[in-house]
C-alpha cells in the first residue's frame, strides 16, 4: 500500500498538480490544457537527461499566466520548464518518506492528501458549515481573534530555507554538501525559477509543498506556545483569551517568519474583539438576499426564475461596488450557477457576459451557462471575439484564453483582428490555444521563429509550452537543438492539448502499475491489452 500511495503522489505531481490546476471547481486555465499525459514514467525519462552545457547551472525560466483577480490587478502563475519540473517531481517523490510529515499538521487547512480526481492539493472557499463549526469551537472562551497574512508569500519563499524547514537551522547550515538530500531540493526548487533564491513558482503543488515545509516549522513554534490557530495557505487565524495573548502571537508569528525570510502583511493583520460574526458581511448579506427556498433540501423545490436570478446578481453587483476586496460577483454566480431553472439560463448568461467586459474573472462561467443557454454563434463570435481582444490589451492571459477555447470548443471562427491582437500580446498559452485552431497558423509559426532565432534560452523558456507544440505538430524545429527533451515528450506522445478521449500508451501504462502495486503482478498478455497491442501467436 505505501508503494500505491507514492505512485499516486507522483502522478499527482506530474499529470494533475503540474499546471496551475488547484481549485475545485471551475479552475484558472481553460480544461482544453492538460498535463494528464505527462506520467511519471515521462518524467524519470527527462529527469535522467540531465541539464545541457548551455545552461551552465542556471535553470530555466517558466511561462507565465497573468490570472485575473476580482479587482482586475492579476496575479502570475507559472507553467514550469518540463526539464525542470521533472528533476523536481522525481527528487520530491524519491525522498518522499522525509517530506510526508506535512500531511499531519492539524493546523494547515490545506496540505497534501489524495483526491479522488488525482490531485494531491485542492483549493477553493471552505464548505460554509465545516467553517463556522471549526470558527465556534475554537473561539468558544476566547475573546480575541487575530487575522494575519503572510505578504506576498511564494514570490517571497527563500529557497535555502526549504532546507532549513526539513532539517533545521544549525543542521542545515552545517551541511552545505550539494549531495545531501535537503539541499539538492533547494537547488532543483530553484532551478524552476532560473536559479534565483527567492520565490517559488505560483500553480505547481511542487511550490506548495515547499510552502508548507516553511510554514509548517513555524506552526510548531506557535503550538508549542499554546496558541490554538489554523492556516489556510499563508492566513493565519488565532483565538485567545487575553488582548495580550493575541499581540503575542502577532508578535512570535512576525518573529519566526523573519526567521525563513517571510514578513507578515501589515495591512491584512488585525485583532479582533468577539463576538462577531463568522462571515464576512458581503457574505452574511449574499446568503441573506439568496431565496430561502435554496437552503432546504427538498429536490422539488423550486430552481431559481430568470427575474429572480437577475435581481440576485443585481444585488451581488451593488454589493460588489461597496466591497472592494471581496470576490462578490463570483462567489453569487456559485451559489446560484447549479440552481437555475431551463428557461434562466439564457438571461443568466447575458447578464454575466455583461459583467464579464468588466470582469474577466467571471468568463468561466460563460463556458458553463452554454451548457444550457441558448445563443447563436454569429452572436458567439462578436462578443467572444470583442472580449478575447479587450483582454490582450491588457495582457490578461485568462481574459484571452477562455473566450478562444469556447471558441475552439463550439466551432465559433476567430477574427483575424483576435488573431493579430492575441499576437501583440504576445502571450504564450493564448498563443498555444490559438495555435491549435487556426488552420493556417502561419502568423504564430512566424512569432514563433523569431523567438527561436533570438537563441536566448531563457525567452524560449516563456514560451516552452507554445514552441513544443508547435514541433509537435510539425510546424518548427526543435527549439533546443542541446538537449532531447522535446524529443522524449513526442517519443510519449505527450500533448498538452489532448483531445477528449485520446490515451497514450504512457497513460495506459499508469493503469497497469496500480493493478500491480494493488493486486501483485499480472500476466503479459494484461499488459500487451493495457497498452493495446496484439498478442503474439505461437
Amino acid at each position: 500500500m505505501k508503494k500505491y500511495l507514492e505512485r499516486l503522489l507522483y502522478e499527482a505531481l506530474t499529470r494533475y498538480n503540474y499546471f496551475p490546476n488547484q481549485k475545485s471547481n471551475i479552475n484558472e486555465l481553460p480544461p482544453c490544457l492538460s498535463t494528464r499525459q505527462f506520467t511519471p514514467e515521462v518524467a524519470e525519462e527527462i529527469a535522467a537527461i540531465g541539464e545541457p552545457r548551455d545552461r551552465n547551472g542556471g535553470g530555466y525560466d517558466v511561462v507565465i499566466y497573468n490570472a485575473s483577480r476580482y479587482n482586475n490587478a492579476f496575479r502570475e502563475l507559472s507553467l514550469v520548464h518540463p526539464q525542470a519540473h521533472a528533476s523536481l517531481c522525481k527528487h520530491i517523490h524519491d525522498n518522499w518518506e522525509n517530506i510526508e510529515y506535512i500531511k499531519e499538521n492539524e493546523n494547515s487547512i490545506i496540505r497534501p492528501e489524495q483526491h479522488q480526481d488525482g490531485r494531491v492539493l485542492v483549493m477553493n472557499y471552505e464548505d460554509p458549515i465545516e467553517k463556522t463549526t471549526r470558527a465556534l469551537t475554537s473561539s468558544f472562551g476566547n475573546r480575541f481573534q487575530v487575522r494575519a497574512d503572510v505578504s506576498n508569500c511564494f514570490n517571497s519563499i527563500y529557497s535555502h530555507a526549504i532546507a532549513w524547514g526539513l532539517v533545521g537551522f544549525d543542521y542545515a547550515k552545517a551541511n552545505r554538501q550539494r549531495g545531501l538530500w535537503f539541499n539538492q531540493l533547494d537547488m532543483y526548487q530553484r532551478k524552476c525559477k532560473r536559479n534565483e533564491t527567492q520565490g517559488v513558482p505560483i500553480g505547481p503543488a511542487t511550490s506548495s509543498i515547499s510552502v508548507e515545509i516553511v510554514l509548517g516549522k513555524i506552526d510548531e513554534t506557535l503550538r508549542n506556545e499554546g496558541f490554538k490557530f489554523h492556516r489556510y495557505v499563508d492566513d493565519y487565524n488565532c483565538y485567545c483569551e487575553t488582548n495580550e495573548d493575541a499581540q503575542k502571537f502577532v508578535r512570535i508569528l512576525g518573529k519566526n517568519l523573519a526567521k525563513y525570510k517571510l514578513t507578515l502583511n501589515t495591512q491584512k493583520t488585525e485583532i479582533i474583539e468577539h463576538p462577531v460574526p463568522d462571515q464576512d458581511s458581503w457574505i452574511l448579506n449574499l446568503l441573506g438576499n439568496i431565496p430561502s427556498r435554496l437552503n432546504k433540501a427538498h429536490a422539488e423545490e423550486p430552481k431559481l426564475s430568470s427575474s429572480e436570478a437577475i435581481t440576485f446578481i443585481n444585488h451581488a453587483l451593488t454589493i460588489n461596488r461597496q466591497t472592494p476586496d471581496g470576490s462578490v460577483l463570483k462567489y453569487a454566480i456559485q451559489l446560484i450557477i447549479n440552481f437555475l431553472d431551463e428557461q434562466s439560463y439564457t438571461a443568466v448568461y447575458r447578464s454575466i457576459l455583461n459583467l464579464s467586459w468588466h470582469y474577466p474573472i467571471l468568463i468561466p462561467y460563460l463556458d458553463a451557462l452554454l451548457e444550457h443557454a441558448t445563443i447563436s454563434n454569429d452572436e458567439l463570435k462578436e462578443h467572444l471575439n470583442k472580449i478575447a481582444i479587450e483582454n490582450c490589451h491588457y495582457r490578461r492571459s485568462d481574459g484571452i484564453c477562455w473566450p478562444l477555447y469556447i471558441m475552439k470548443k463550439r466551432g465559433v471562427p476567430v477574427e483575424r483582428s483576435t488573431v493579430d491582437a492575441v499576437i501583440e500580446s504576445e502571450d504564450c498559452v493564448g498563443l498555444t490555444i490559438l495555435s491549435s485552431i487556426l488552420l493556417i497558423k502561419d502568423p504564430i509559426v512566424n512569432f514563433a521563429q523569431k523567438i527561436i532565432d533570438s537563441n536566448d534560452n531563457y525567452i524560449k523558456d516563456s514560451y516552452w509550452l507554445l514552441l513544443y507544440q508547435l514541433f509537435r505538430s510539425g510546424d518548427i524545429a526543435n527549439a533546443y537543438p542541446n538537449t532531447t527533451l522535446f524529443d522524449v515528450l513526442l517519443s510519449h506522445d505527450v500533448n498538452f492539448l489532448p483531445e477528449d478521449g485520446t490515451e497514450t500508451v504512457a497513460e495506459k501504462e499508469c493503469g497497469n502499475i496500480h493493478g500491480r502495486l494493488m493486486f501483485g503482478p499480472i500476466s503479459s498478455k494484461q499488459i500487451l491489452d493495457i497498452l493495446g497491442k496484439p498478442t503474439p501467436t505461437p
